[in-house]
C-alpha cells in the first residue's frame, strides 16, 4: 500500500489521460461480454417467462410437429387414466386491423376444460362467459383480450376488434378484458383468446388441432405419464413438458449467438493487448523510478506486485464501469434480437427485461480484472527484471534482442506447422480449435517482427513523401518494436473480426441470392400470411382449382410446409407437388442425379434432403431416414442433397400426395403461381386478388417482394458487422494514441534536440502523423491477412459445429477497402493529441531529459 500511495498514485495522476485509455480499453471488452450475454439472457427469459405465461398448470404437451393433428386423437388422450385433464388448443397468430398495433397471438382453447390448466381472471366483462362456457361457444365472434392491450386500444367489453381470417376480414366482439397477471403478461399484451372451434375456422384448421395440454392424474409421476402417452399415440407424436418448447427457440437463435460469442471474445482479447500496452508504457516510462526502488533494495517481487496490484486495481474500475455500459447496451442489443425474432414468428416477444444478475456481474468483474492482470504479467515481470543501472539507460527496453527474436521465430514457426496440421488436416471439432488458437498465437509472436519488416519496405516511400519526417517515422517504427507491437497486435484482431463476420455476410448474401432466383423463381407466391414464413393462415384444397381458372394462369403448385420431428430436432418438411416444381424451379443439386431425383421423390418413392440437413445429420444420397408420422413411422431413402436455405435446421423435401396420406392434412399453406407467356403479371395479380377478395384473407406476393423480404432477413443476422466495425474504429484510436504517447514519452530528447536546431514545430507533427499513419497501414495488411484466416474458421464453425449454415468462401473486398480510409483517419485522429504535446512541451525540460 505504502509503495501504490507513494509511487502508483503520482504517476496515475501525472498521467491521467493514459490511466483513462487503460480503463477504457478494460471497459470496452467487459461492456462487449456484458451486453451480448445480457441480451441473450433477456430474450431468452423473456420467451421462457411467455411458455410458463401459457401453459399455466399444463405438465405435458402432446404435438404432432407444427403439422397439426384429427380431433380424434383427443378422445384417445382423454381416455387414458393418467390423463386428469386434456385440453385440445390452437395457437397462431393473428393479423389486427387497428392501425400500429400489428400481429396478436390467438390462443384457441376449449373453455369446458381449460380453466383447470389455465386462470382466467376477467378484470372487466360479463363473468357468464367463465362460468358458463356454453355463452362463449354460443358466440363464435368472442374474444378476450388483455388488460395491456385494451388499454393501448381504448378498447372496453362490447367494443368490436377487426381480425384477419381466412375468409377475409372479420369483426370480433370482445366479450371480456383478462387481468393484468397471468396470461396478460404473455407476448408483451398482445394476446387474445377465442374459442377453439372458430379459432379452426378463422385459420382453416379444418377439424384439426395444433397441440392438446394436459394434466396428469394426481399420484402419476411426470416420467410415467409421458412414457404412457407417447407408447399410446405412437412415435408421430411428441409428448413434452411446456418448457421443451425453448430448445427450438434455443436453435432460433444459435447462429446469432455464435456471432455474439466471437464478438465477446475477440473485444476480451483486444482489451488484453490494449492493457498489455498500457503497462508496457507505464514500464518503459518508469524505469528510473525502478532502478532507484531496486537500488533503495526493494525485491524483484516487490517490483513485479506493485504492477500486478496496479493493474488489479485498473482492471476492477474498467470491469465496473464495463459492466454498466454492458447493461446500458444490452437494451439495444436485445430489441435488435426482437425484432429479428419477431420477423421470423410473427409476433413480438413483448418488451425483453435487462435485469442485472448476481452471476453475471460477478463474471464480468472476475474476468475484467483477470484480464488486467494477465495482460500486465509480462510488463510486470519485465519491470522485476530491470538491472538498476540500465534502467537509466532511454530505449534499451523497446529493442528485441537477436536470441529473443530468434526464440520467438522458432516457437512461432513450430505453432504454425502444428496449427496448419491440426487445423486442415483433422476432423476433430476440439483439434480444429486447437489448430486455429496455434495458428493465432503464431502470428501474435511473428507481430513484432512482421510490424518492422513492413516498415521497412515502407520506409523508401515515406522519405520520398517527407524526407525528414518520414524517415524520423519509419526509424522510430522500426527501432522499437515492443512498443507498438501490442497496438498492432490488437488492432490485427479487431481487424480480422471484422473481415470474419464481413466474410459470413457476403457468402450468405451471395449464395442466398442465388437460391432464390432458382428456388423463389414463380410470378407469385399466393398466401394467407405476409410472408412465406408465416404458417397460421391456412388455405384448403378447393382454391387449387380456382386458381387455375383464372385469366393468365399456368401452372399452380400447392405447397405445405410444417415442421416435423426427427431426432430430437424439428425439421421443415416441404410437401409440394414435386413433378412439377422440378420443372420449373431447379435446386443446386450436391448429390445426386437430378431427372432421377426429382421421378423418385414425385413418385412418393424418396425424399430430397438440404445441404444444412445432410450435413447437421449426416444423411446422403442412398441413406435413408425415418420420419415420425400421425400414421406411423415412413422411411424414405434419400434421392439426393440440394442447396436449399429455406430452414437454418434444415429442410426436407417431398411429395405432397405422400403428405397428405401419412399426415391425414389437405390444407395449404401457399400457392406458387406462374403466368401464361405474354401476360401482363400486374394484371392476372389485381385478377386473383379480385376473385378471392371477398372469401380469403390472400396476400399475392411478386417474387421481387420474396427475395426482398428473404434477403433483408438474411442480412439481419449479420448486422453485428457494423458493430464490430466501430469496435475495431475505436481500438484504433485508443491503441494508436496510447503507443505515440509512449513514443514521445521516449523520445523527448530527440523532439527536443530538432527543434533545438531549427525543426519547426510543423515537421514534428508531421513525424508524429506519418507515424501514427504508417502503423494503421501495417495494422491494416496484417489485419486483413488474418481476417482471411479467421473468415475461413468462422465458415468452418458454422460447417462443423452449426451445420445449420454452410456458405463458400467468399472474401469482403468491399469491406476490406472502406476499413481502411476509416483506419487511418482513426490513426490521423489518434495522433492529433500526441503530436500536440511534443511540440508544446518545455525545450529545457526536453534537452535535460535524459
Amino acid at each position: 500500500m505504502i509503495l501504490l500511495r507513494l509511487i502508483s498514485w503520482p504517476y496515475v495522476r501525472k498521467h491521467a489521460g493514459r490511466a483513462l485509455l487503460t480503463v477504457a480499453g478494460i471497459a470496452i471488452g467487459v461492456a462487449v461480454f456484458v451486453a451480448m450475454r445480457a441480451a441473450n439472457d433477456a430474450v431468452f427469459g423473456a420467451f421462457t417467462q411467455t411458455v410458463s405465461r401459457l401453459a399455466g398448470a399444463t405438465e405435458l404437451q402432446v404435438t404432432a410437429g407444427f403439422s397439426g393433428f384429427d380431433e380424434a386423437v383427443l378422445e384417445r388422450v382423454q381416455a387414458m387414466p393418467e390423463v386428469a385433464v386434456a385440453s385440445p388448443v390452437i395457437e397462431a397468430v393473428g393479423a389486427t386491423g387497428l392501425p400500429g398495433q400489428g400481429n396478436v397471438l390467438i390462443l384457441g382453447i376449449d373453455m369446458t376444460g381449460d380453466r383447470s390448466l389455465r386462470e382466467y381472471d376477467l378484470e372487466s366483462g360479463d363473468a357468464a362467459v367463465l362460468d358458463d362456457p356454453l355463452v362463449f361457444l354460443a358466440q363464435p365472434d368472442s374474444l378476450m383480450i388483455t388488460a395491456e392491450f385494451a388499454r393501448r386500444n381504448g378498447l372496453r367489453t362490447n367494443d368490436r376488434l377487426p381480425l384477419d381470417t381466412v375468409d377475409g376480414r372479420k369483426e370480433f366482439v370482445v366479450r371480456g378484458v383478462l387481468g393484468a397477471s397471468g396470461l396478460s403478461g404473455a407476448f408483451g399484451g398482445n394476446l387474445a383468446i377465442m374459442d377453439i372451434y372458430a379459432a379452426q375456422h378463422v385459420f382453416g384448421r379444418g377439424r384439426r388441432f395444433d397441440r392438446i395440454d394436459l394434466a396428469l392424474t394426481p399420484g402419476v409421476a411426470l416420467d410415467a405419464g409421458r412414457q404412457a402417452l407417447q407408447q399410446a399415440l405412437g412415435p408421430g407424436f411428441q409428448v413434452q413438458t411446456p418448457s421443451a418448447r425453448g430448445q427450438s427457440f434455443e436453435s432460433l437463435l444459435r447462429i446469432y449467438r455464435l456471432m455474439l460469442r466471437f464478438s465477446s471474445l475477440f473485444a476480451l482479447v483486444i482489451a488484453l493487448f490494449m492493457i498489455y500496452n498500457a503497462f508496457a508504457t507505464a514500464v518503459t516510462q518508469r524505469r528510473a523510478e525502478i532502478g532507484i526502488l531496486r537500488a533503495l533494495g526493494a525485491t524483484r517481487g516487490q517490483v513485479g506486485l506493485l504492477f500486478v496490484v496496479e493493474s488489479a486495481v485498473a482492471g476492477c474500475l474498467g470491469s465496473a464501469v464495463g459492466v454498466a455500459l454492458g447493461y446500458a447496451l444490452a437494451g439495444g442489443v436485445a430489441r435488435l434480437i426482437g425484432t429479428l425474432l419477431e420477423g421470423i414468428q410473427g409476433v413480438g416477444q413483448g418488451q425483453a427485461e435487462v435485469t442485472p444478475t448476481p452471476w453475471l456481474v460477478g463474471v464480468a468483474l472476475a474476468l475484467g480484472t483477470l484480464t488486467s492482470v494477465l495482460a500486465a504479467a509480462l510488463p510486470a515481470r519485465e519491470a522485476a527484471r530491470v538491472d538498476p543501472i540500465k534502467a537509466l539507460q532511454r530505449g534499451r527496453l523497446q529493442v528485441l534482442g537477436a536470441g529473443e527474436n530468434r526464440a520467438r521465430t522458432l516457437v512461432a514457426a513450430g505453432l504454425g506447422a502444428l496449427g496448419a496440421a491440426l487445423f486442415v488436416g483433422t476432423t476433430s471439432l476440439p483439434a480444429f480449435y486447437v489448430g486455429y488458437l496455434c495458428l493465432l498465437l503464431a502470428a501474435l509472436l511473428l507481430t513484432p517482427w512482421l510490424s518492422v519488416a513492413l516498415v521497412r519496405l515502407l520506409r523508401p516511400a515515406l522519405v520520398w513523401l517527407r524526407p525528414t519526417e518520414g524517415m524520423l517515422a519509419a526509424d522510430s517504427l522500426i527501432g522499437a518494436p515492443r512498443r507498438t507491437s501490442a497496438t498492432v497486435s490488437a488492432l490485427m484482431l479487431a481487424i480480422a473480426l471484422v473481415v470474419g463476420l464481413a466474410g459470413i455476410g457476403r457468402a450468405s448474401h451471395g449464395q442466398i441470392t442465388e437460391w432464390a432466383e432458382s428456388a423463389l423463381n414463380p410470378d407469385f407466391f399466393v398466401t394467407g400470411s405476409p410472408t412465406l414464413t408465416g404458417r397460421d393462415y391456412r388455405l384448403p384444397e378447393a382454391m387449387t382449382g380456382e386458381l387455375a381458372k383464372v385469366e393468365g394462369v399456368a401452372i399452380v403448385q400447392r405447397m405445405r410446409q410444417p415442421r416435423v420431428a426427427y431426432r430430437n430436432s424439428l425439421v421443415l418438411l416441404m410437401a409440394t407437388d414435386v413433378e412439377s416444381v422440378g420443372r420449373t424451379a431447379r435446386r443446386t443439386v450436391l448429390e445426386g442425379e437430378a431427372a432421377d431425383m426429382y421421378r423418385r421423390v414425385a413418385a412418393g418413392e424418396a425424399a430430397i434432403v438440404s445441404e444444412n440437413f445432410a450435413a447437421g445429420f449426416g444423411v446422403h444420397a442412398g441413406d435413408v431416414v425415418e420420419l415420425a408420422a400421425p400414421t406411423g413411422m415412413l422411411r424414405l431413402p434419400v434421392a439426393g442433397v440440394v442447396r436449399e436455405y429455406s430452414d437454418t435446421q434444415g429442410a426436407l423435401i417431398v411429395d405432397l400426395a405422400l403428405y397428405r396420406k401419412h399426415w391425414q392434412d389437405d390444407t395449404v399453406d401457399l400457392f406458387r403461381v406462374y403466368v401464361s407467356p405474354g401476360a401482363v403479371p400486374e394484371e392476372v395479380r389485381g385478377r386473383i386478388l379480385t376473385r378471392f377478395a371477398d372469401q380469403r384473407r390472400l396476400f399475392v406476393l411478386s417474387s421481387h417482394q420474396v427475395r426482398a423480404y428473404v434477403g433483408r432477413m438474411a442480412d439481419q443476422w449479420f448486422s453485428v458487422t457494423w458493430v464490430q466495425i466501430a469496435v475495431a474504429t475505436l481500438v484504433a484510436v485508443l491503441g494508436i494514441a496510447s503507443s505515440l504517447t509512449v513514443t514521445i514519452a521516449d523520445r523527448r530528447r530527440e523532439f527536443g534536440v530538432l527543434q533545438a536546431i531549427g525543426g519547426l514545430r510543423r515537421q514534428v507533427r508531421a513525424a508524429i502523423w506519418m507515424e501514427a499513419a504508417t502503423l494503421a497501414v501495417v495494422c491494416l495488411v496484417l489485419g486483413l491477412v488474418l481476417g482471411a484466416l479467421h473468415l475461413y474458421f468462422v465458415l468452418q464453425i458454422s460447417y462443423r459445429d452449426y451445420p445449420g449454415l454452410r456458405f463458400d468462401y467468399a472474401y469482403p473486398s468491399l469491406v476490406a477497402l472502406a476499413v481502411c480510409p476509416v483506419m487511418l483517419a482513426a490513426a490521423v485522429a489518434a495522433a492529433i493529441g500526441p503530436a500536440e504535446s511534443a511540440v508544446r512541451g518545455s525545450l529545457v525540460e526536453a534537452l535535460e531529459y535524459e
